[in-house]
């Protein structure tokens, strides 16, 4: 679950297991997903993958330019930051 504007929902840890790729929030809730819905991730290398930014409710991975959304993982959808920050960029020129 994420807390809007909510310091639980800080990412505090990534994780990547048996085929899937886990969020750490701060209020202790894991969210995972298989890490072939996110093919740029999957392809990466370790140090790739080990290169994180852990934001609000998002981890960002500065080597592939990409990150995940906590949200979008909780509803089972393949959204990356990427086209997060394009949907965002849209709208406000709306």
């Amino acid at each position: 679950m994420v807390f809007p504007d909510d310091e639980r929902s800080q990412v505090t840890a990534v994780d990547f297991k048996d085929g899937n790729v886990y969020v750490t929030l701060a209020s202790g809730v894991m969210v995972g997903n298989p890490l072939h819905w996110f093919k740029w991730l999957e392809d990466a290398t370790p140090d790739q993958r080990a290169n994180t930014e852990f934001y609000f409710a998002s981890v960002y991975f500065p080597d592939l330019d990409d990150g995940l959304d906590v949200e979008s993982m909780l509803k089972g959808e393949a959204v990356t930051w990427d086209k997060l920050h394009q949907t965002a960029e849209h709208n406000a020129k709306q």
